[in-house]
């Protein structure tokens, strides 16, 4: 890796807010996230049709709408990011070729992981109720795996079977299998104690 630089953004202070908790709630550090995924949101940005001047303007003026709008300055909170010196560059020259303001496409980045479907929200969903998805299917799925004929297709389909019984069940001893533990202790003969 090469030589490092950090970059500071300023961040809506709702989204930097939403962000900096499920971050917590996953037991990640969010700028350290940012580090490794940024880099690979460059793709993105590059494929992105530049703004012209004018296009560039009207961001700026329908940005500056929204806080007359609402009456006060938006509220932001700083965020700083550690990237490769490359990687730092790269952003900030395609920021100025497409006329986009880093701090807004650092915003829409997190705005894309914080979303209603956004990666960040799935994960921190899924590391707060880890069954809930396996719950789901345990309901919606039959118990064994169905098969059936696909004559447009001509193959057979599966809808495999999801287990209804406890996924625990195997750390509980019931008495017959410590009947069966009882008697192989017992049944040891000299040799093999």
């Amino acid at each position: 890796m090469g030589a490092k630089i950090r970059i500071t953004a300023f961040i809506g202070e709702g989204l930097a807010e939403e962000f900096a908790g499920l971050t917590r709630q996953i037991g990640v550090s969010g700028t350290a996230l940012l580090s490794r995924t940024l880099p690979a949101e460059l793709k993105y940005l590059a494929d992105l049709p530049g703004n012209n001047e004018r296009e560039e303007t009207a961001w700026r003026l329908f940005e500056r709408l929204l806080s007359e709008v609402s009456g006060t300055r938006p509220k932001v909170r700083r965020l700083n990011v550690t990237l490769d010196r490359q990687d730092a560059e790269r952003m900030s020259r395609l920021c100025r070729e497409k006329r986009v303001r880093r701090d807004s496409f650092i915003g829409s980045y997190i705005a894309f992981l914080v979303g209603e479907e956004g990666p960040l929200r799935k994960i921190s969903e899924l590391l707060t109720n880890p069954r809930h998805e396996y719950e789901e299917k345990r309901r919606n799925s039959p118990e064994e795996n169905v098969e059936w004929f696909n004559p447009k297709e001509q193959s057979f389909n599966i809808i495999p079977g999801v287990p209804r019984e406890n996924p625990y069940s195997h750390l509980h001893i019931d008495e017959d299998q410590l009947a069966l533990l009882d008697r192989a202790v017992n049944n040891r003969t000299p040799e093999n104690k």
